[in-house]
Parts: structure tokens; C-alpha cells; sequence
């Protein structure tokens, strides 16, 4: 297209541009102006921090399966899953047991992330991959060997890999990434974003546009001062203890009283059609699922949502 007798164009509601001793102006070369003035900055973050690779879900990848995922192993065979011993990790006081053989968590002192507050009974606490298995699948996971898959699902090397977190703010979180799904605490955002991009970095993981930008948006909430170099365990703010009655002057600093029990391991024992409502089957899978998974594969699409198929299911 040629721009006859002038010198100067506008280029649709950008600044205006002088072309010099010349009459003849292309289109391609006003897309392209336009193009780079419209470009913007939310694919990025600081530069000392990695950037991860853009990808959306592919519909070609193999359907997730939890039970690809083998988690809450004895690695170590003292008895005590990666569930406790994560408990025992990151309890700010000794913990209290079930049972005299020590290899299940009732009590003992967690500060939950997800929603600022202290928890005090293992029961009120989800073990969080912070990562959701569904997520890493999605991201690259699927075609990792199944002994990769399972290192993933039980690895505390990395002590913000698996996290104790409010269970009601974990079943939420389910395996949505930041794009659909924040903390209620927003003082965590950007030590969550820090963490999600760090992990995924570390396990070659990818992440959707959608997912990248809103890191973006939440390492905007951090302190001017906050350094990725410097990033570590979120900084614990101290809550109010919780009032007890103390029934004698001596001083001790343990509890010899189990306030919860774990229930025993019912195996692969129920289907959906054993259950008459989604409630039901909801209320069977929540009392199992903390301490042993999804042991009845009652939750194939590891959305927290046993039997979607029952009435009542969301």
C-alpha cells in the first residue's frame, strides 16, 4: 500500500512517526510498529530469578492416575510414612503419637501456611504437594519413570516440596495451579510464588501463561527488599496459643493424652456403588485419605472429589 504526498503518518493512536525523504511507507512495517508498542512485560520476573519454560496442557498427554504416583512410602522402614515425618519435621514442639510404636503423629504444634494459623492435632492437617501430582503430570510428569514419579510424591529434601497445611485448605487448593487457586493468606503469595517457580525449576516442569502471569502478579505483593537468593521457609508469625487448663503445679513440657486417632488402613475395601450419595462417599474418603490416599481409588482424576458420578457431587 503506498502513503502518497506526506511525510509524516500516525500510526493507529500511537505516537506519531516522521518517515524522512521518502513517500512510500508499507503496511508490514506499521504492524510491526504497532506490534512492538503494544508488547508487555507480565512474561517475566526478576532476572536473577529462573524463568520457566511456557507450555500449555496438551490433550495428546496420557490421563493422570494417582495411582501412578505412589506416595506416603516408609522409605526408611521405622514405620513412619512420608505423612509423619513430615508431621515430625515441621512441628515447632515434640510431637505426641498414637500408639506406643511411634509410627503415627496425633499432636504436636504446625503453622499452616495456606491460612496463617496454628494447628495442634495431626487430624486438622493435610500433607501438601506443593506441586500438585496432577499439575506435575500435566506439566511434563507423565513421562517420567514411575521410580521418578515416586521420588517426586514422597521427596523432603526440599522441606517446601510437601508441606502440613489446613486439610480444607488443601482440598480446595485440589490440583488447581495460581491461576485458579491463592492462599487465603495473602502474606504468603509471594513466598508461594517464589517456592512454585523454584520447584518446578528444579524438576524441569513447565507452566501454562496463565499460570506464569499469575506468579507474576504475586511476586509483586513482595517486600522491595525480599532477594530470591535469599528465599527460604515462609516466616512464621507467632498466633495466640490456645487457653489450657493446667491441673497441677508441676511443670512439664509433654502430653501423654492423645486427643485424636488415626483409623486403621481399610484397604481397597469400598467402591462407589457401596456408598448411597456423594456425601457419604465424601465423609468415608475424607476419614481415610489424610493418612493413607486414596487407598479405594475412589478419586481417579485426584481432584479430592471422590465418586463424581454419585448424586450430590459438585
Amino acid at each position: 500500500t503506498t502513503v502518497q504526498d506526506t511525510t509524516t503518518t500516525t500510526i493507529q493512536d500511537t505516537t506519531t512517526t516522521t518517515i524522512q525523504d521518502t513517500t512510500t511507507t508499507t503496511v508490514q512495517d506499521t504492524t510491526t510498529t504497532t506490534s512492538s508498542t503494544t508488547s508487555t512485560t507480565t512474561t517475566t520476573v526478576p532476572v536473577d530469578y529462573p524463568q520457566l519454560t511456557i507450555a500449555e496442557i496438551s490433550n495428546s498427554i496420557p490421563e493422570y492416575d494417582r495411582d501412578d504416583w505412589k506416595h506416603w512410602i516408609d522409605e526408611n522402614g521405622d514405620c513412619q510414612n512420608t505423612r509423619h515425618e513430615v508431621l515430625i519435621e515441621e512441628s515447632f514442639e515434640t510431637v505426641t503419637y498414637t500408639s506406643d510404636t511411634y509410627c503415627s503423629v496425633s499432636t504436636g504444634k504446625w503453622f499452616g501456611s495456606y491460612t496463617g494459623q496454628y494447628y495442634y492435632n495431626a487430624s486438622e492437617l493435610d500433607i501438601d504437594h506443593f506441586i500438585p501430582l496432577k499439575n506435575a503430570h500435566q506439566s511434563g510428569g507423565y513421562n517420567w519413570s514411575s521410580d521418578k514419579k515416586e521420588e517426586f510424591a514422597n521427596y523432603r529434601l526440599d522441606p517446601d516440596n510437601l508441606i502440613a497445611v489446613n486439610l480444607s485448605a488443601n482440598r480446595s487448593k485440589g490440583p488447581k495451579g495460581p491461576d485458579e487457586w491463592k492462599p487465603s493468606n495473602t502474606e504468603y503469595w509471594c513466598e508461594y510464588a517464589y517456592d512454585w517457580i523454584r520447584i518446578k525449576d528444579y524438576w524441569n516442569l513447565t507452566a501454562t501463561q496463565a499460570e506464569w502471569d499469575a506468579l507474576v502478579s504475586m511476586i509483586e505483593t513482595c517486600p522491595a527488599d525480599f532477594d530470591y537468593a535469599d528465599a527460604e521457609e515462609e516466616p512464621v508469625v507467632e498466633l495466640p496459643t490456645p487457653t489450657t487448663t493446667t491441673t497441677s503445679s508441676t511443670t512439664t513440657t509433654t502430653t501423654t493424652t492423645v486427643v485424636s486417632s488415626q483409623p486403621d488402613n481399610p484397604g481397597d475395601s469400598k467402591n462407589c456403588g457401596d456408598f448411597a450419595n456423594y456425601a457419604e462417599a465424601k465423609a468415608w474418603f475424607d476419614k481415610y485419605e489424610p493418612y493413607y490416599g486414596d487407598v479405594a481409588r475412589l478419586d481417579r482424576d485426584g481432584d479430592l472429589i471422590p465418586c463424581e458420578s454419585l448424586s450430590g457431587a459438585p
